[in-house]
This record gives structure tokens, sequence and C-alpha cells, in this order.
């Protein structure tokens, strides 16, 4: 294998980090109320953040209706080597050996807190039917930053990505239309979305296999670190129906978004590491390049039921689903800052991730103790679309269980809401994420660099607190 087939193979690996799951961790926590509920919002229709839950409920509000809130997100990550014995590759010159292996030492992530903002608003124009809204969140973010001598470094070190939707929707009154609505309410509501994303995205490169031509150098490695962002517009149906009194149903339907991410990939070497890159790479000059990449945003929907047949009781039942399908590789290209000139020796096949389906059933319970005060609870489970052949450590998805708490005050035109959920979940990592073999050859590069695997378990605990303000004028 010459430079060409070297630099494939490195920056194939060196891609892995842009497997950053920016369409796996979908969050649906955009309301102190919802968060307090275990998002059990799509069938009630008393709070302006239904531009995102159900925009067809927004008909059941008056007047103008205004929210402002922020959700805290503090996550943490740990990682335990599997048990088993580790593999290992010995890499011989001269007589000489250097033992590498996949992961052997235990890791947590970096403390690392976020504030995502919610902002509604809704207009009733009077004497219509029609509801106006505008909506600002948003549902897919992730950030996770291991430390950079960790045994899953050469997968991942950093992922931060974050998305802006910026959704439009008229909602229209069909029972009051059609003169139906003390019996039955009815409503539909359309809308747009522009969305917005940027991403960071690092990880090191293993350079260790290289060690046999030069032997006076030890644990040579580099890091990449790439930061683009991207645009992308969608669209998004609703329907809410009620029973006064008694029970609601509602259901949304929001498009997938295709994102054509755009940015810069920079790289830095160790001392060892520089001397491959030297005599061996090659890398762009300057050791920076543009960089590609589409991420297709998955289709996804949400069904509500509420029970409303006692006064100041609402019991609602929630299932979220998502189509990450549209998600089944990854494909980095690379341009060498001239895209009429493509560098053809950072070329890689892309990735395959194969992800399924994820889905979400919560159940959620608000208590009003008087006109001013209520309480909520909810219990939700969530199942995760990430396949066991291409789990990695850039997000360690897994089946999560939600335990949620809140509470609000509402007042003649202010309402103030609080709500927290604490998420556990733990999965095991058992597969070649990280390393590269082909068995049918016999030389180095046959076995590729070493990497690691990081092949474990992987525990995660996350703590959200939500608050929310709104006035109705």
């Amino acid at each position: 294998m010459g430079k060409t087939g070297l630099m494939a193979v490195l920056v194939y690996l060196a891609t892995g980090v842009a497997d950053a799951h920016a369409i796996g961790f979908m969050q649906y926590e955009h309301n102190a109320s919802a968060t307090g509920m275990a998002d059990c919002r799509t069938a009630v229709a008393d709070d302006v953040s239904a531009v995102f839950y159900n925009p067809a409920a927004l008909t059941e509000l008056d007047g103008l209706q205004l929210q402002l809130g922020t959700t805290g997100i503090l996550p943490f990550v740990s990682y335990q080597p599997a048990d088993e014995p580790r593999d290992r590759s010995y890499l011989s010159h001269d007589n000489r050996e250097v033992m590498v292996n996949d992961g052997e030492n235990d890791a947590e992530t970096k403390v690392r807190g976020y504030t995502p903002v919610h902002l509604f608003a809704s207009w009733a124009i009077p004497d219509t039917g029609v509801t106006v809204a505008y909506g600002l969140f948003s549902p897919f973010g992730l950030g996770i930053f291991w430390p950079g001598d960790w045994d899953g470094r050469f997968i991942t070190t950093e992922t931060d990505l974050a998305t802006f939707f910026n959704q439009a929707n008229v909602a229209v009154d069909v029972a009051r239309l059609l003169g139906f609505k003390k019996h039955f309410k009815l409503s539909v509501a359309a809308g747009y979305d522009f969305v917005y994303a940027t991403a960071l995205l690092a990880r090191r490169i293993d350079l260790r296999a290289t060690e046999v031509f030069y032997p006076d150098i030890d644990d040579p490695w580099g890091e990449m670190k790439m930061e683009g962002n991207a645009t992308g517009h969608g669209w998004n149906l609703a329907l809410y129906a009620e029973i006064p009194k008694l029970l609601a149903f509602g259901a949304s339907l929001r498009s997938g978004v295709r994102l054509d991410f755009s940015g810069t990939a920079r790289f830095w070497f160790n001392p060892a590491g520089q001397v491959v890159r030297d005599n061996l790479l090659d890398f762009p000059e300057g050791d920076k390049t543009n960089g590609k990449v589409t991420i297709d945003l998955p289709w996804n929907m949400n069904f509500g039921l509420a029970f409303l047949g006692v006064e100041d009781l609402i019991i609602a039942l929630d299932l979220w689903i998502a189509f990450f399908e549209s998600y089944d590789e990854l494909d980095l290209r690379f341009s060498c800052l001239d895209d009429e000139d493509p560098c053809s020796d950072l070329a890689a096949d892309p990735m395959k991730t194969n992800w399924g389906t994820g889905w979400q059933l919560s159940l959620g319970v608000e208590y009003r103790l008087t006109e001013a005060w209520a309480v909520r609870a909810g219990y939700g489970t969530v199942f995760s679309p990430v396949p066991d052949e291409t789990y990695d450590p850039s997000l360690p998805d897994g089946r999560r269980d939600m335990y949620c708490l809140g509470g609000g005050w509402r007042g003649d035109w202010l309402k103030v809401d609080l709500g927290y959920m604490l998420v556990l979940w733990d999965d095991d990592k058992d597969n070649d994420v990280g390393g590269y073999d082909n068995p049918e050859g016999d030389t180095l590069f046959d076995k590729g660099n070493p990497n690691g695997k990081a092949n474990g378990r992987y525990s995660t605990l996350v703590h959200l607190l939500a608050l929310t303000l709104s006035a109705r004028f």
C-alpha cells in the first residue's frame, strides 16, 4: 500500500467522527409543562408550545400568545471496558514488537451543560377561525466531549451539533367554520420549517502502524477537527379533535430535512505524528481542507390521547416515532479548498450506518390544585434506532427511561412553569467500529492502523430542568 492507499485508510477512519448522530438525538423537551409530563402534549390544547407538539391545537387559544423558555441539559456519560480479554495486534520491525489494544481504561466525558431556547408565538385572527404562529426551537442536538487520551480517541473525542428550526404555521378551526364546535372540536394546521444547523466534529488519527517504518518514534498520532454549517427546508401537518370535557386526540407529521453541511477540516500532529505526516502522507497544504457531507433528518410523527373527563385533571398518552432509516450511510468528501480539484488522496468509501426506526411512549398527568397552581408528573420509555453493529461512542444511545416532575402558576395574563426530567440508560458496544481488518491479506496495512474499538459498557445519566414564561394578551 502506497501513500494514497494509506491516506484513504486514515481518512476513512477519521471520518467516523461525522457519524455524530446529528439525527440520532431528537429532543422533544421544548416547554416546561411538557418536560414535567414526559412530553405528553400532542392532545393538550392549552399552551402556545403546541407550535411544536401539535400546531392544530393552537385554534383553542385566544388572542395573542407569547412564550419564552430554556431547558438546562446536563449529561454524564461513562465508559467501562469489556471484561473479556482484549484483542491485541503486534507490529514487527527489526525484531521489535509494538503491542496495541482496543481499550482497557475507564473513562468519563467532560461535564458540559447546554441550554437550548424555545420561543413560540400565536395570534388568533378575530372572527375568522384562523390562527397564525411562529416557533424557534432545537429538536436535533448533541454534545459529547471525551478526554483526548481515552480508549476510543480514534473513534471520537468531540461532537457538538445544534439545529435551529424556524417554523411558521397556519391553523384552521374546521368545527367553528362548519358550525358544530359546541359538540365536537376539529382543527387542522400546516406549516413550513427553515432549518439552520452547525456542527463541530473531532477525533484523533491513529498512526501507530507507521512505527515499522520509523523505529525511533513512539506513539505517532494526528487529530482532525471539522466545523461546518448547513441549511434546509421542511414542512409539517397536524390534526386536533376533541369531545368537549371528555377526550382529545392529536396527531402531527413533520417531513424530513436534507442538510448539506460544508466547512473546514483541520489537522494537527504530535511530534512523532509530524514525522509521519512530512514523510509518508499526502495531506493538503496547510493541513486543512474544505469538507462536505449530507445528512438527512428523519421524517417523524407523534400521536396523543388525553382524558379530560375529570375536572382539573388531564391524563395524556403520547407516541413519538422517528424514521431514522434516512440515515443509512455517511459520505464525507474533501475538496482541498478547491471544488474544481477534489482531493483524490482523501477519498474513502461511504460509511454504512443502517439506522432503523426510533420511538418513544409516554404517560403524563396534570392536576390543577387551584385555579392558579398545577402539578405534573410523567414517565416515558425510548427505544433507540441505532443497530448493534454500528453502535459507537459518538452517541452511546440505548433504551431510555424518563422520570418527570413539574408544576406551574398562572395569573390573569402571565404563566410560569417548571419541569424536571431524569433520563437513564446504558448499553454495550461489541462491534468493529473503530477497528480495521482485512483477514484475506497478509501485509501490515491489510490490518490497518490499530485504532481502538473501545468495546464495553456505556452508561448515561441526564438531568433536564426547564423554565418557561408565557403571556397572553
